[in-house]
């Protein structure tokens, strides 16, 4: 929507009031659509502005339900917000209920202005910003029912709530909401908050990679917040604690549901559909649950006792997980339907190296080895016979991760060559920078085209350089062989780690569930069911390989979407993810800070030193302590976002998409 009647959105003012249409000025940045679930959205006022489409719409109601938003938000903790905006709301309450007095947008204007720049976080701040517009823009609108004595009548809204680190998160967790709870010693609220999105809190809080980090507003001012250490000291505290988790009791009779793949889409899916009711059964073709957590994450990062507990919870919801079965092998999906279960929810992974094109690969030759069945053997506990030259070849986490379990077996000399610059690397810097600091190399800018042998054993690898041309589809720049430029690098053993794929060879030859050119499985977007009615799938087998966190919130939304399809047949969108498509669209969550705030060093956990930690496989990183946590949860500036829409109902035949 770049047309409309007036528009602060941003602080570019762009006033079509009184003009024809064909006059009206384009508000920039604006994607705002007209329909929004059968409504027209006829104006919306959040951190950034007031935008309107319709003169009809009652500024002064639309300012007073905003406001009382707002407030539910408001922490308390500085009495100048706090109070600020709750003076604010009575004032604009007796306005809207014709009891409003002249000098009432005077006052609200100057303790809008007092809250603007006196309240200690960024949340009240940015809130009070579209309230201010108003006054400012469209002050004859207080002025009519000053006058005239009358109530304003009551609107329809919409209303959505978000923050820079929730909106980014794909789970969409309440990040700071269970920040605040800790800086208030609340762990046990914290860590209640945590589990309503999602349920491995003590495995995310060590290995997720943490987008919500990347976006946090403290970027702009130092460091961003330690938000992953933060979620793992909450659920750390109810552990070493000795507490175990409550959930509120559920009707059970639900009918059975079977989930293949107990990896974290298949455990977040199995443990929604519990709290709801449905009785659920796991099968997993490992010896022990986790998926690519368990296999595809070295001990030094994710213990092994951490995912037991994980499972051990959402199997005390009465979730049933029977391992060493594999879909295809020891049970089929028709099997599956045939002993009762009403839905199949299919999460199998990525558990598949890609293909490595170099000479002398498929050869059979002692040395070599896929990244991915690299560390499922050594996560599986199989002996790996260390020697003294390592290459590992790719520049991802599961390149980082196998170097630095090289490290730990006991190789001598470990490095990784990347085809690409350290800019492009794909790994987390988190994870790049110990590696190196613990000895291991990286060769950048170069790529192994020959297995180089003797008899039937690696001796090292043939490469050639490489330089970068134009962006690819990736959006990285390619990378180009340098004519000429080839060298040898010495090996004992050679890792290609060059990317991950679904496994689906258990879909027999017939089989009516379709998958893609990409060899992922193909599910209807909405509801992640796939061309097989009462079959669901999601995580990385939809996908290809994501993150943890992304297939938690695949699990999550799945058992909401079976949940709709065993009670009514029928799949429709939530309220909730068209409106985080809709505040995504617009911008709501791009960061804006009030005022001057004040620098803060981050928490860090402590580490074990790199010459220690390459001795075993022991965690690397420690928790944070008490004292530590609230004070890192302290350097949170609250910045939630309150996003009002309001809306009529379009009659029917009036909708215009």
């Amino acid at each position: 929507m770049s047309k409309v009647i007036f528009s602060s959105w941003a602080g570019k003012v762009v006033d079509n009031r009184g003009l024809h249409p064909n006059e009206y000025a384009s508000a920039e940045d604006l994607r705002l659509p007209l329909q929004y679930n059968g409504h027209r959205v006829t104006a919306f006022m959040s951190w950034n502005g007031l935008v309107v489409a319709d003169d009809k719409v009652d500024i002064v109601d639309m300012a007073h339900t905003y406001l009382k938003e707002v407030q539910k938000l408001s922490c308390g903790e500085c009495s100048v917000g706090y109070l600020g905006i709750k003076i604010m709301l009575g004032i604009l309450a007796g306005i809207a209920n014709g009891k409003g007095s002249d000098e009432d947008i005077k006052l609200l204007r100057w303790l809008g202005a007092g809250v603007k720049e006196n309240a200690r976080c960024d949340f009240c701040p940015s809130a009070i910003t579209p309230v201010l517009d108003t006054l400012n823009y469209y002050k004859e609108e207080y002025v009519k029912p000053i006058a005239s004595r009358k109530g304003r009548a009551k609107s329809t809204y919409m209303t959505r709530v978000t923050a820079p680190c929730m909106e980014v998160c794909p789970a969409h967790q309440d990040i700071p909401g269970y920040i605040e709870l800790i800086r208030n010693r609340r762990y046990k609220e914290a860590l209640e908050l945590i589990r309503k999105t999602n349920c491995l809190p003590r495995i995310t809080g060590r290995a997720c990679v943490a987008f919500c980090e990347a976006n946090c507003t403290r970027n702009e001012i130092d460091s961003p917040v330690a938000i992953r250490a933060l979620k793992r000291f909450a659920a750390d505290c109810e552990t070493d604690s000795g507490l175990e988790p409550t959930f509120d009791k559920v009707k059970a009779g639900k009918p059975r549901v079977a989930v293949i793949g107990a990896g974290p889409a298949g455990l977040a899916a199995s443990y929604n559909l519990a709290l709801m009711g449905y009785k659920v059964t796991i099968y997993d073709e490992l010896p022990a649950a986790g998926g690519m957590a368990l296999v595809g994450i070295p001990p030094y990062r994710l213990p092994r006792g951490i995912l037991e507990r994980e499972s051990d919870i959402i199997r005390r919801l009465g979730v049933k997980i029977k391992l060493n079965t594999k879909l295809g092998r020891d049970i089929t999906l028709e099997q599956l339907s045939a002993d009762g279960f009403k839905a199949i929810f299919i999460a199998t992974g990525a558990h598949l190296g890609r293909e490595f094109d170099i000479q002398n690969w498929r050869q059979g030759y002692a040395g070599l080895a896929d990244g991915v069945e690299f560390l499922r053997d050594v996560n599986l506990g199989k002996k790996i016979e260390a020697k003294d030259r390592a290459i590992i070849v790719g520049g991802g986490n599961v390149a980082i991760d196998c170097a630095r379990t090289c490290l730990r077996l006991g190789f001598k000399d470990v490095t990784i060559v990347y085809r690409r610059s350290r800019v492009e690397m794909p790994g987390r810097a988190e994870e790049v920078g110990p590696a190196e600091k613990e000895g291991v190399r990286i060769h950048f800018l170069a790529t192994p085209v020959r297995v180089l042998t003797e008899g039937d054993k690696v001796i090292g690898a043939e490469c050639i350089r490489m330089e970068l041309g134009e962006p690819d589809a990736s959006g990285r720049r390619r990378p180009i062989p340098v004519e000429g430029s080839e060298f040898v690098l010495p090996a004992d053993m050679i890792i290609s780690a060059i990317g991950e794929a679904p496994d689906l060879s258990f879909l027999a030859e017939g089989q009516p569930i379709e998958t893609t050119e990409q060899g992922t499985i193909r599910v209807d977007q909405l509801s992640y069911q796939t061309s097989q009615v009462g079959v669901f799938s999601g995580g990385d087998c939809v996908t290809g390989p994501a993150t943890l966190i992304e297939a938690i919130a695949a699990g999550n939304r799945v058992a909401r979407s079976v949940d709709q399809y065993l009670a009514s047949g029928r799949i429709v969108q939530y309220e909730e993810d068209t409106a985080k498509s809709l505040t995504h669209d617009i911008g709501l969550w791009r960061q804006r800070r009030e005022g001057i705030i004040a620098k803060s060093s981050r928490q860090s956990p402590e580490q074990l030193q790199p010459s220690d930690r390459v001795l075993s496989f022991d965690e690397v990183e420690s928790c944070l302590t008490a004292e530590a946590a609230v004070k890192e949860a302290e350097r949170c500036l609250r910045c939630y976002r309150v996003m009002l829409l309001a809306v009529e109902l379009v009659k029917e035949g009036e909708a215009d998409g």
